[in-house]
């Protein structure tokens, strides 16, 4: 099982439901690094505290992938976002990010391969959203940008899946 479909299972079997966009919403989708054209993978678990605001960890995935005739180059990224949630229309909204980021970039020779140059760094992230609502599932696109030891740009599409709230029954017993 690939790391991506592990990490769509582990953010879809969170137990908690919720109503509205308050409480736990999973996503993935793919995602792409604009500086080397890596091609990856996003997983996030948002917390939405209320209508308009939400915030939580990210995890992006881009394994090796030749960037040269001579060097291939994998990373990674965890990042922790918040957004602003602006409705434009029924189901449209955009949202402003804004978060933490720490990057994992290795970069080794295709020939010798056991010749690997690591860098790691702390970011500030920014960015911009737009999702579209279809029934408890949002479809979304986002850019966001790195600033940091390792800036980069990213742009992401994917699926997020607002759980719902169970709720109770009143015990009609008397």
């Amino acid at each position: 099982m690939s790391l991506a479909s592990r990490l769509f299972i582990l953010l879809l079997s969170f137990s908690i439901y919720v109503s509205g966009q308050e409480g736990w919403m999973p996503g993935v989708g793919p995602t792409l690094a604009t500086s080397t054209s890596l091609k990856g993978v996003n997983a996030r678990a948002y917390y939405g505290v209320n209508e308009r605001f939400c915030f939580g960890p990210e995890l992006s995935v881009f394994p090796y992938q030749e960037i040269s005739d001579e060097y291939e180059t994998s990373l990674w990224e965890a990042n922790f976002n918040a957004h602003y949630l602006f409705e434009l229309a029924h189901r449209l909204g955009t949202y402003p990010l804004g978060g933490l980021n720490y990057t994992s970039e290795n970069e080794r020779s295709i020939i010798h391969s056991d010749e690997i140059e690591k860098q790691r760094g702390f970011g500030i992230n920014y960015g911009l959203g737009l999702h579209y609502n279809i029934n408890r599932v949002l479809l979304f696109t986002e850019f966001k940008g790195v600033v940091g030891e390792l800036s980069d740009e990213f742009f992401t599409i994917g699926v997020v899946v607002l759980l719902r709230k169970q709720h109770s029954v009143p015990n009609q017993n008397h």
